[in-house]
Formats: structure tokens, sequence, C-alpha cells
């Protein structure tokens, strides 16, 4: 009888209890205890299998559709901020109060996406949305199950693609937007990581399907604080970092030409916010990428940070990416610059009446005022600035990004040869990026750097020795010759010591017998091989020197104590030359273990590793987290590096994500600066307590995305000073 795997949907025979085709053990439980069992069933009709994915908004499900007799994923809503589920219920607990309404608020925008997204069944470029349901008190989005990977993966592994490779790929997803803009659509998170690529080994005839529109995005609702779901930095255009930004097709023209940008020349463009103060971004010419000036102009064209400066459709921006000739935009400039300062200022000196005469003058002129900084050329009260966190230890870098009001979150860890272990080595999004307040830093932490463990490799050939050193991952090996008297290219000795942990990059020279002489010994006298086992190390090469015989010792890990002989070669009994060696295998005891980094994988990937290596996990507790994932490992009992044998016992703490019961209440909003007090004015400022809640940072609910450009009001932006306003003179 044949069974169904839940973890490649394909059959096979009952008897076995792993799926010959993916390795699939039967019965694995969830990954996580929130996540429905691998074998349930929705609507009568769909089986969720294996989990595919899991965040803050959702799990998606590798399943199978028992009607259609195909494969899909499913994908569940779950926000982890507003529900979860209790283990063996399939039943998703919603979170009370305003919680719950955020909840219904962002189901019933996530069905209406996908319904609405399930028209363009037939728009290539687009993953197909099949069903569409509510169950177990939660939402389902049942669409097309995709073979290969993503475009960041892409280019992570095969690098940056040539103009000719990256442009069929930006006309596919264009069309598609296309189709989608005139229903009102706007997808609003392009970028490699949503983009699916379907052939990852035809790199000149890429194609591809745009995924993720907006479920994620909905499920921050008009109540939320935070915009950092909806901002990727380098993609995302500096309206959607503002309250009631206008946002339109040209929103996702800009993120489409900043993938085109970071698939040509492997650079993330800067932050639209940093651009919009300082635009540093380079022409692809400029980094030494093969483009044409019309593509080139295209793409800058479309990338522009201000709406009315940029290319405004798809239609317009394919059009142009196939032009012979583009005619480049002309970036228009602000109009609210105060005034330039004088230069008869700068010849001014004298005391103090000389210099209260010149600040009169400026003041009745304009160009000095009370209010010194105009709202234009400062950041937004709820923008604020990413310090840098890289090369401190996380929990202070934590603490860094709180007292700039930003949250972090501990993404991976990694090994880093500049960075120091338990350090920040990355940061999702540069030093002095402007960004919303309370957005969430993405960080990876550093395991310090990759190291190997010597295998045990004397006495082995030279080539037997060499593939255990590569296996191990070690990439620097230096062969050195030796005439000492042993088999002939069988290792005689190691630079590094056999067991211990070492750089992977460090060199490992392994001293090799090249004295084939001396391996043949003397064919005139014939002498009986004796048997070693049973014998000490020291009873056996007395015994093969009364013999007349030499040996050769191969050290080998073994569960049989330090010492034991394990076997010889030749046997005992056989005729040999006199003065010949007989290569003995010994064993070194137990092979050597270090404690493996397992911190931010899951529980379950966690206990798997250690499981594997015999070591047993004895105790695991949970404790809430800001920056560390829901059901992901925070730390663990025996630190990273430490050496270990089987049956040791490790003790873990898990996530249970952020604590519920902690206020995440936003400091008060100031939107524009105090206004200056006469010098008479010398009573205390009066302060006021803060009843309103904090400006909502989504576009409202009711209005519809737009689809042109707007005429009558400009795109606001952050445009530094100019560099040659000078600032007061005196103070006021």
């Amino acid at each position: 009888m044949n069974r169904l795997c839940m973890g490649c949907m394909q059959e096979y025979d009952d008897k076995f209890e792993v799926c010959p085709h993916c390795g699939y053990a039967f019965n694995t439980p969830a990954k996580q205890s929130y996540h429905i069992p691998p074998g349930s069933v929705l609507e009568q009709r769909y089986i969720v299998g294996k989990v595919l994915g899991f965040g803050g908004f959702g799990v998606t499900y590798l399943g199978w559709d028992y009607l259609m007799e195909r494969k899909v994923a499913i994908k569940e809503y779950l926000p982890s901020e507003f529900a979860t589920r209790m283990p063996t219920q399939q039943k998703v607990t919603v979170y009370s109060g305003e919680k719950e309404e955020q909840f219904k608020e962002g189901l019933a925008k996530t069905l209406d996406e996908a319904r609405r997204l399930a028209k363009f069944e037939a728009v290539p470029g687009i993953v197909q949305i099949y069903d569409c349901f509510e169950a177990n008190g939660t939402s389902y989005i049942v669409m097309e199950f995709l073979e290969g990977m993503s475009l960041k993966e892409y280019l992570a592994e095969h690098g940056k693609m040539t103009v000719e490779q990256a442009i069929p790929v930006i006309l596919q997803i264009a069309a598609a937007m296309e189709a989608v803009h005139k229903a009102g659509i706007l997808h609003r998170d392009i970028a490699p990581d949503n983009i699916y690529v379907l052939n990852p080994d035809e790199p000149d005839a890429l194609q591809v399907k745009l995924l993720d529109f907006g479920a994620a995005r909905y499920a921050t609702t008009k109540h939320s604080k935070s915009l950092s779901v909806i901002i990727k930095p380098g993609y995302a255009p500096e309206e959607q970092y503002r309250s009631r930004g206008d946002q339109g097709t040209w929103t996702d023209v800009y993120a489409l030409a900043a993938t085109f940008y970071k698939m040509i020349t492997g650079v993330t463009p800067e932050d639209a916010m940093e651009r919009s103060v300082k635009d540093e971004v380079k022409k692809p010419s400029k980094l030494g990428v093969k483009i044409g000036k019309p593509v080139e102009t295209a793409l800058m064209n479309a990338m522009n940070v201000k709406i009315q400066d940029r290319t405004q459709t798809m239609e317009e921006f394919s059009q142009e990416l196939q032009a012979a000739e583009v005619k480049e935009r002309k970036r228009t400039k602000d109009k609210n610059d105060v005034g330039k300062v004088p230069r008869w200022v700068f010849l001014v000196s004298g005391g103090a009446i000389v210099a209260v005469a010149v600040a009169a003058a400026l003041m009745l002129t304009g160009v000095i005022q009370f209010r010194i900084r105009s709202d234009s050329a400062t950041l937004e009260a709820d923008i604020v600035r990413v310090p840098n966190v890289v090369n401190h230890l996380a929990d202070e870098a934590e603490t860094i990004l709180a007292d700039h009001q930003l949250g972090m979150s501990r993404d991976k860890m990694v090994y880093s040869k500049e960075i120091p272990q338990d350090m920040v080595s990355y940061q999702e999004i540069k030093e002095n990026t402007a960004v919303e307040r309370n957005t969430t830093l993405v960080v990876w932490i550093s395991m310090g750097e990759e190291k190997g463990v010597v295998p045990t490799i004397k006495g082995l050939s030279q080539e037997e020795a060499q593939k255990l050193l590569e296996e191990a991952g070690f990439t620097n090996i230096r062969i050195q010759e030796s005439q000492e008297p042993g088999v002939y290219l069988s290792v005689l000795d190691i630079s590094k010591e056999q067991g211990s942990q070492v750089p992977l990059d460090e060199e490992i020279v392994i001293t090799v017998c090249m004295n084939q002489e001396s391996q043949e010994g003397d064919a005139s006298t014939k002498v009986t091989v004796p048997d070693l086992m049973e014998m000490t190390r020291e009873e056996a090469e007395k015994a093969i020197a009364d013999a007349g015989l030499k040996v050769s010792w191969i050290e080998e890990t073994s569960d049989e104590p330090e010492g034991t002989l394990l076997g010889q070669s030749p046997e005992a009994g056989q005729e040999v030359n006199k003065d010949s060696y007989v290569e003995v295998r010994i064993s070194k005891g137990a092979e050597k273990m270090y404690m493996p980094n397992v911190q931010l994988l899951t529980e379950q990937e966690a206990i798997d590793i250690l499981e594997e290596m015999g070591l047993s996990v004895s105790d695991v507790t949970q404790q809430y987290s800001d920056s560390v994932e829901r059901g992901k490992v925070i730390s663990q009992s025996i630190a990273q590096d430490t050496e270990v044998k089987k049956g040791d016992s490790v003790s873990l703490v898990i996530s249970r994500g952020k604590d519920p019961a902690k206020a995440t209440t936003s400091p008060p909003r100031q939107t524009q600066a105090p206004a200056a007090q006469t010098p008479a004015a010398t009573q205390p400022p009066q302060t006021q307590p803060v009843t309103q809640p904090p400006t909502q940072t989504l576009p409202p609910e009711t209005e519809p995305p737009t689809t042109q450009a707007p005429v009558t009001t400009p795109a606001p932006t952050t445009t530094a000073p100019p560099e040659t306003e000078t600032p007061p003179l005196l103070p006021f």
C-alpha cells in the first residue's frame, strides 16, 4: 500500500518509514507547536504537508490538492503579534482587545487582495492563486507551488548578471505589473526576494514570477505604529517612508528599477531617504557595467527620487528600456531655500556692536529667521537615523537601537574572519539611513572564524589524507615530501594536532614519505608476520622488531579505548620480505567533538543537530525575547567550540517572541519646531501631556491605490540645506 509523503507529496510504499524521493520521515511533527500538523486536511480538499517557511505574519505549507491532484503552496494568515495556535489544536487563538480588531482587519484585507489577484491567472509572471477561504478562525490562500529559487538566492549563488540577461527578467515583471496596475493594485514590495526564478540553470533565458502581493503589508493595519513591513531599504522609494505618501504605479517602477540596478551591479542602491538628502547612487557604467546609454538613462529615470521626476508607469519603463534613444529626465530642485548669506557677511570684523548690526540686517533681509531650519530640511519626527551596531556585542547593539527608538531582530548566525564571536557582523539597514521610528533592524551575529576538526590521517596514504582534509572543509593543504623511512606515499606527520579545531583557511602541511626503497625490504630473506592483536602498542612494536620487520602506525578514531589495536596488514602468518613494513591500525579513542552554535535555529533544528552528534537535550525552557523570533533558540548551556563527548547534556532556551504584556507606546510626535521666544519671555515653557495617538503611518484604508502621478502636490522631501548656507552668527 502506498502513502503520500508530507515532505514532497509523492507516493511511496508504506513499508518504508522514510520517503525514498526526498528523505522525509513518516510522522515527522510540525516545526513549531503552533503549526498545523502534517497530514491535516482543509476544506475536505487540501492536505497540509511540511512547513516551507514562516515568519511574523503567517506560515506557508507544502500542500496537495486532492481534487486537482497537484502540489500547491498554502499560506495561513497567522500574525504572531495578534494570534497563536495552542498545541494539538487546529483553531487559531486570537488575542483579545485591540489586537483582535487588528487581526480581523488584516484577515479581511488579505482575503480581498487574494481574490483580486486570482483574476490574473492568465498573466505570465504572477504566481497563480487557486483558492482562498476561511477556516480554523483564520484565512488560507492556496497558490501554485513553484520549483526554483528567489532572485536574491540566484544572485547570491551566481553573482551579478549582464544587462542582456537582466533586461528580459525586468520586462517580464513589468508586463505582469502593467496588468495588475490597470486593476488598481499596487505591489509595494518588489525586490529580489519577491521574484522567483523558475529555471535557474538557464541564465540566458530566465523565467520568473512575482510573489507576495501585499499579504504581509495588510497585516499591519491603520492601528500599527510600525511601517517596517512595507519598507525595504534600497528598493522602497521615499514616498513609502511618509505618512499619506503619494503612492502609485511610480512606486513599483522605482522598486523594479532598483532591482534591475542590483542585478547588473551587484550593489543595493542607497536608501531613498538618504538619496533625498544627498544622492550618491552611481550610474552602472561608473561601476564597470557594460551598458548602453539608452538603457542606463531609462534605468536612472525610473530611479529618480522625486515622484515628479520619475518614470510614471511600467509601460513607459518598458518602452524606454527598449528604445534606441531615451531623454534624461531633469531633476527638479527644492523651492524652499531660505537664501544664501551675502558675501559681505564674511568680510565683517569688529566688536559686538558690528555683529549685532550684521545680525539685524540679516533678519531684516530674511536671510536669518527665528525658525532657523525649515521643515523640509529636517527629518519628520516619525523618522530616525539608524546607528552603527556592527562590531558591538549583540545585547549591547539591542540597547543602542532601543535608545534610538528602533527594534532589533537577530536573523542568523554567520561565520566571520573579521568580526569576533557574539558581535554583530552585519546590519541590513546601513548606518545613518533615515527610517520610520520603531522599525526593526535585522542583524546577523558572528560565530567568529569558521573552523574544522583536523582529521586523524597519520599513516594513511596521501590521497586518503587529502580527501579527509577536504571533506572536513580545509582548503589550504600543502604537501611536504620526505625521504625518511616509512610506507611509500603515506603520511608521516601533520603540522596541526589531529582532533583539534583549526580555521578552515589556515595552512595545513602534511609530510609524505617518498622513500620507495625503504618499503620493499630485503627480498632475499623471508620472515613471518606475528599476530599483534590483543597486544599493547609497546608489545606490538617489540614483536615486530623481533620478527625483523618495521611498523607503520595508522591512527583511527574509534569507540574502542585509546591504544587498542584494531587491525594489521599483512595479516598474521604471512611470509614477507625482511625489513618491510607492517601497517597497524590503532585507536585514538572517540572522535573529538566540539559544541556547535545552534542559536537562532528553530528548536527542532537545534535538537536534530545535537542528537545527531550524540548529545542529549535535557532541558528546554522558554522566555520572551524582543529580538529573537518565536520558536528559535536564544541561548545554549554549553558554549560554542567547547569540547564535548557523546551523551553530554545540553539545555536550550527558546524564544516565546515578544512579551505581549509589554506596552509598545511611541514617544509623542512633534511635527514642527517650537516657536521662537522673545528675550522678554523668560519663564520656563509649560509642558502638557500628549493624549493623542501617534500619527497614522499608512495610507487611509478607504483610499484605493492611485494609478497616476499627482499633479498638484509635489512629493515631500528631506533635502538637506545647501552647503553654502551658513548657520546664524548669533544665537537668538
